[in-house]
């Protein structure tokens, strides 16, 4: 069964490459790059964006000394419980604690880093311990009597916070637990993530679910689905299940058809229930959820051998980096309301932290260091399929704003910043750390890289 790091055959990516050529030109007719006020973000030539062998070297080893390094050992020593099992991610710059309360987006998220990093990365004993010990705090503490899992816990695992309509922490946990279910062999584990997701597939398609993010009842979300996906397509890839194949393609035709919006040739972050777009989110586009929606969509191109939809993630993936790239400043607006030129976007939220920006137009310029993460990942993933020069150039780029605005590694913190305003100069206190998004680009970008080194006959 294909992995989602396996590239196809080396004559099926030499014709990728002639589309991506034709898709090119389409999108230079179709409208013009915005002028570049920074030489530090001008766009090489196609033949400078195509990655040398010495550069990867170099790369993999800059990012395997990020990973193991300064990350792994950041949580290891701030934030993870080592007695009771979990993670507590209130953490200033430094590693010190705001609170220790374990939300539980983050439990899931931390027991999937850590089988990982088990399954990929050398069978570490230790990485396995520190996500079954995560998974036995969440099993004994955060399961009501309903069956939903509660929101937020006390570090000893008192509910603070039970259920209360927000699902993405439970998909965190089905992620999770089907990985830590194929690292230590674990049936039960596999069973309860099977069964988590159809109660939550459940969930998500009663007319009347509130998503915590829509603007209002019934709304559906292009999150959803990508959460939903990414969780089947990697239990698909070791298990059969016939519900899980259904919501998987159900996931993939709501993601590239049904929320998908050919008139402005984005994806809309919402719709209404039976999929219409009601006028005032008919235009609007989440830039960084879609370009993470893809490379998920990706791995089930791979997983079922579809390269038509392998072909259509990546010219997508292009479109919407071409689009929502501040190519003034650096870095990915959040969002697009196309052609909603008054558009107010008042204070973002982002976690625990208000950014007061006020922005009016179409583009709300806040910019987030999870978006980044997704667009290295994704585009080193497409650069491994295809070694398309404009995946390479947006990579280059994406890295480039992490290491100078968001990376505290110059000031001998192994933390990032999370959010910060269009020219990246008014940055937050930080008072969280994300122990997902970093690990997760760092490792499949590792694993891309690996794969071109083989192909190329240079892994070394």
């Amino acid at each position: 069964m294909t992995h989602p790091q396996d590239a196809p055959s080396r004559a099926t990516r030499r014709s990728f490459l002639g589309s991506a050529a034709a898709f090119s030109a389409s999108v230079c007719a179709d409208g013009q790059q915005p002028a570049l006020a920074n030489e530090t973000f001008a766009a090489p030539t196609e033949d400078e964006d195509k990655f040398a062998v010495a550069e990867l070297r170099t790369l993999r080893e800059e990012i395997r000394a990020e990973l193991f390094e300064r990350v792994l050992p950041f949580w290891e020593q701030h934030g993870i419980d080592h007695q009771r099992g979990g993670f507590m991610c209130a953490l200033n710059y430094d590693g010190s604690l705001n609170h220790t309360d374990k939300y539980h987006w983050y439990q899931g998220r931390g027991i999937w880093v850590y089988s990982y990093l088990f399954n990929h990365f050398g069978r570490d004993d230790r990485h396995l311990e520190i996500a079954r010990k995560t998974k036995d705090f969440l099993l004994q503490h955060a399961i009501g009597v309903d069956g939903w899992w509660a929101e937020v816990l006390a570090r000893d695992g008192t509910v603070l916070k039970p259920f209360r309509g927000d699902v993405y922490g439970m998909f965190c946990a089905a992620e999770g637990l089907q990985e830590f279910a194929w690292a230590a062999q674990d049936d039960q584990s596999r069973e309860r993530a099977r069964q988590l997701l159809k109660k939550l597939f459940q969930l998500v398609n009663e007319p009347d679910y509130k998503d915590v993010y829509a603007p209002q009842k019934g709304y559906r979300v292009q999150g959803v689905w990508m959460y939903l996906l990414q969780a089947c397509t990697q239990y698909l890839r070791r298990w059969e299940d016939p519900d899980l194949e259904r919501f998987a393609e159900i996931s993939v035709d709501a993601i590239m058809n049904k929320h998908f919006n050919p008139e402005i040739g984005l994806v809309n972050e919402y719709v209404a229930f039976d999929y219409s777009r009601p006028p005032e989110i008919a235009n609007l586009c989440l830039v960084g959820h879609c370009v993470q929606a893809f490379w998920m969509v990706l791995d089930e191109a791979l997983r079922r051998e579809d390269m038509d939809l392998v072909e259509t993630c990546c010219d997508r993936t292009r479109r919407h980096l071409d689009i929502g790239w501040d190519h003034v400043f650096g870095g990915l607006a959040e969002w697009v309301n196309v052609d909603q030129r008054t558009h107010e976007w008042g204070p973002q939220q982002f976690g625990d932290v208000t950014v007061d920006l006020q922005m009016i137009g179409e583009y709300n310029y806040l910019k987030s260091f999870w978006s980044l993460n997704e667009v290295m990942l994704t585009t080193l993933y497409i650069y491994q399929l295809r070694r398309s020069a404009w995946a390479a150039r947006y990579f280059r780029l994406a890295r480039g704003v992490v290491d100078r605005k968001f990376s505290r590694h110059a000031q001998g913190q192994a933390t990032y910043a999370l959010a910060a305003d269009r020219k990246m100069e008014r940055i937050p206190t930080g008072t969280k750390q994300d122990n997902y998004h970093p690990p997760r680009r760092m490792m499949r970008n590792l694993l891309s890289i690996e794969q071109i080194l083989s192909e190329e006959g240079t892994a070394g």
